[in-house]
């Protein structure tokens, strides 16, 4: 029998996500991408990058992610603190931190719009869910729940594409939860502003 969760819990994060993502548009309008032309580039530029998509290997969930960072564009490096929001199967919830390299190859394709990417990211994974009391001569769960809190390991490596604002990217993931390592495949869509 499935143990009981509490939803006040869930509530205030779904209220912090819907946040998020109401004031991402508003703290990103009236950006634009620097123009890579030579004469009028600029050396560095803010670049403001949010991605969602699907987890899969040792446990199954959703993510979304926030990064703020700065491009280099004559390197076409990027470097940025990422945040984010993750529901799974394994540790309910979790906030990624973490600092995230890209790397834009040279544009191909005919009107040269296609832009390869590489992608790192590394930081931790804080990680919350619900524990319940167990009976094991019964096999149900019982009492009142203990909110538990534990840091781990977030990790990823992938690879992509960049068309204008639309990226996509998908690759492999390392994360741990309540001693647990895991890792598994990854894929996200977004926005670069």
């Amino acid at each position: 029998m499935p143990y009981p969760k509490s939803n006040s819990m869930k509530k205030i994060l779904l209220i912090i996500f819907a946040a998020i993502l109401i004031a991402t548009p508003i703290l990103s309008f009236g950006q634009q991408e620097t123009s890579t032309n030579e004469n009028t580039e600029k050396n560095i530029s803010y670049s403001f990058i949010n991605e969602y998509g699907f987890f899969g290997g040792g446990t199954f969930g959703f993510t979304g992610i926030f990064i703020n960072g700065i491009r280099f564009n004559k390197t076409q490096d990027l470097i940025g603190i990422g945040v984010g929001y993750e529901a799974d199967f394994r540790s309910e919830q979790s906030i990624p931190i973490f600092v995230n390299y890209r790397h834009y190859f040279p544009a191909m394709g005919k009107k040269k719009q296609l832009q390869p990417l590489v992608n790192v990211g590394l930081g931790m994974r804080i990680s919350f869910w619900e524990e319940w009391l167990y009976d094991p001569w019964g096999g149900w769960y019982y009492g009142n729940p203990r909110q538990r809190v534990t840091p781990g390991l977030y990790a990823t490596v992938a690879s992509g594409f960049k068309v204008k604002a639309f990226s996509f990217t998908s690759g492999f993931f390392m994360k741990s939860w309540n001693d647990e390592y895991f890792g598994g495949v990854e894929v996200k869509v977004g926005f670069t502003f």
